[in-house]
């Protein structure tokens, strides 16, 4: 029997009707940006953890202003540099606006892809199924507007039972969807998505969340015929190259980790869980030190994702210290379980390293590290400015969907221009497909690179002592351009 659950009874506009939604869509979430991160911090119980509001613009109504300006922008492909990677042509990224220039100064976003490779071929129409992640806030919205949008489906939306409270949010986020009864929402736990899921009006499911959902829908013979697609996270590497590294380099590389272990408590699959450093390492000792601190400097956080504390217990070998936990480095693992625990990701603000020869970082993270959607390098400005093409080769070697130099992946995540997911020749249990490709082509990679040290501090790290101002305003700018906007980012990026 179907489910006793309202399902969209309009298909996804088109032409005009489109542009206009795409138009209202704007409005809407601007009213409910504020909100969406009040709301969120509530729930995590983060209103007064520092930099956490920070975090919250940057991965909820951020992201979806930009891909709503990018969806609006239009879609198509940039021309090729001259110049390829492993076979691929490099194409830059779309900027939004001439903004994008000042406010990401340093920052750039190439798209590799492959010849003779046109399009996903991906069915389109019908009604799609979002089974929305219970983390990031951003990511339900952006995979309904990504079915709406790119692949013109009606969408039903089950979001993460975590997400309860954020559900008036979205609605109100949302609301031309709805008023059009293009969207609809749906409430419950694993059953009624299931239920969902093999309605005979749904011809599209995209998850989410586990590997093990993620199993079950793939292996479902109900689902045989449907379009199933998935992002179920990864054992993110982070790899350090040899070189010569000043202490200041070092010192920008600690602050960068740390930042992004600690993102959003660890309950991210941008979160680098194991860093490889280089086998005799001269800097070693030091750039560790360096990194222990860094984290030790930021808040320890009460989880609010269900299983962090026991994957945070699992790294860290022995009963979390209370109820809130601290990110933490676990240096030099060498025995083989600790190798064989990347093969699921570690859920939580916990980072394990790994030394061996540079040579061999590649073997090893296709070896032992579970997924393919995101991977760091970091490699000195001296490395890079004697080898850049040899760096360019060890980030295009990596068999991950997005790949960041000196920077945060989180930026491929989040740009609205680029896509994210995992590579298309991935094996099927790390995910299936890509979103917000609006290339028209298939996408081996996406490479974000930016400074090691930045001329003004990024506005997602802590550091930056007025991120979320920054942020919020950036986004506002992001849905209404003008010129005011334009100048009040900036003043806020600067005042870092």
């Amino acid at each position: 029997m179907p489910p006793a659950v309202p399902l969209p009874t309009r298909p996804a506009p088109t032409g005009p009707t489109a542009a206009a939604c795409l138009d209202a869509l704007r409005t809407s979430l601007l009213g409910a940006a504020d909100a969406w991160v009040e709301t969120s911090l509530a729930a995590k119980g983060w209103t007064d953890v520092p930099h956490a509001r920070a975090e919250e613009w940057a991965s909820g109504p951020l992201p979806v202003a930009r891909f709503l300006a990018r969806l609006a922008q239009g879609r198509g492909l940039a021309p090729a540099h001259d110049r390829s990677v492993d076979g691929c042509s490099v194409h830059a990224a779309a900027t939004l606006s001439g903004g994008d220039r000042l406010l990401l100064f340093g920052h750039s976003a190439e798209l590799h892809v492959g010849p003779d490779q046109p399009g996903t071929g991906a069915a389109n129409g019908g009604i799609g199924l979002v089974l929305g992640a219970g983390n990031v806030t951003a990511t339900p919205i952006l995979d309904v507007l990504e079915q709406v949008f790119v692949h013109g489906r009606a969408v039903v939306c089950k979001p993460s039972p975590l997400h309860d409270r954020m559900v008036p949010v979205f609605a109100q986020a949302l609301q031309p969807l709805l008023a059009a009864s293009v969207v609809t929402f749906a409430h419950g736990d694993a059953a009624v998505g299931q239920d969902l899921a093999h309605d005979p009006r749904v011809t599209a499911v995209h998850l989410t969340g586990s590997h093990h959902t993620w199993a079950a829908l793939r292996f479902d013979p109900a689902l045989v015929g449907k379009d199933l697609t998935a992002e179920v996270g990864c054992c993110t590497p982070a790899l350090v190259l040899p070189g010569a590294w000043p202490e200041r380099e070092l010192a920008a590389m600690a602050r960068q980790l740390a930042a992004y272990v600690a993102c959003n408590g660890g309950a991210t699959c941008l979160a680098p869980r194991a860093l490889l450093t280089p086998q005799h390492w001269p800097e070693r000792v030091l750039f560790l030190q360096m990194l222990t601190r860094e984290l030790a400097a930021l808040p320890a956080r009460v989880p609010f994702h269900p299983g962090v504390r026991a994957h945070w217990e699992r790294v860290r070998g022995r009963p979390s210290p209370g109820a809130a936990l601290p990110p933490c480095l676990v240096e030099d693992r060498r025995d083989p379980a600790a190798w064989a625990g990347l093969r699921e990701e570690p859920f939580a603000p916990a980072l394990q390293e790994f030394t061996l020869p540079a040579e061999e970082y590649a073997a090893f993270v296709g070896a032992h590290c579970f997924g393919r959607l995101s991977a760091y390098v970091f490699a000195s400005r001296a490395t890079l400015q004697k080898d850049r093409a040899g760096v360019r080769r060890v980030a295009a070697a990596l068999p991950h969907g997005t790949v960041a130099v000196n920077t945060w992946t989180g930026l491929g995540y989040g740009l609205g221009t680029t896509p994210w997911g995992v590579p298309p020749s991935s094996p099927t249990e790390f995910g299936c497909g890509t979103v917000r490709n609006t290339t028209g082509r298939v996408v081996q990679r996406t490479i974000v690179q930016a400074p090691l040290r930045p001329l003004v501090t990024p506005p997602w790290l802590p550091q930056h002592r007025n991120g979320a101002a920054a942020l919020r305003a950036l986004t506002r700018h992001v849905l209404r351009p003008t010129v005011s906007g334009f100048v009040r980012t900036a003043l806020h990026a600067l005042r870092s």
